[in-house]
């Protein structure tokens, strides 16, 4: 058991109280590390918070953009739809109308002719 040979901060003299007494100056340092560290971070990431959040915005306004385009287009289809169907709608009254006229155009010829003939025959 000679052979062994045990160093740490026990052997050392530093004992438990050291070892408070270094953990206590970590912190002591890491807290004035931040305060000193964390007002220029903040100084430093405000640009780029600022560019983050106008980017975001940016953004924000070209999806509302392109929502308002889209439903333009949508109405302009629709009403493109209507006019289509209105159109078609016209087109076969249209025809109907002009049917009819024909229709009553003969009919009117032929009273006519029969007008004609019962007057030659008195």
């Amino acid at each position: 058991m000679s052979g062994f040979n045990i160093t740490g901060s026990k052997q050392r003299g530093g004992g438990m109280m050291m070892s408070i007494f270094k953990r206590f100056f970590w912190g002591l340092g890491a807290a004035v590390l931040t305060y000193v560290v964390v007002p220029k971070m903040r100084h430093m990431a405000k640009p780029v918070v600022h560019k983050g959040v106008r980017g975001v915005k940016d953004l924000a306004e070209r999806g509302r953009m392109t929502m308002e385009e889209y439903k333009a287009r949508r109405e302009g289809n629709t009403v493109d739809m209507v006019n289509d169907a209105s159109l078609e709608q016209v087109q076969v009254e249209s025809d109907v109308v002009s049917s009819k006229i024909n229709v009553l155009q003969e009919t009117i010829e032929k009273l006519k002719n029969e007008i004609s003939q019962l007057r030659e025959r008195r």
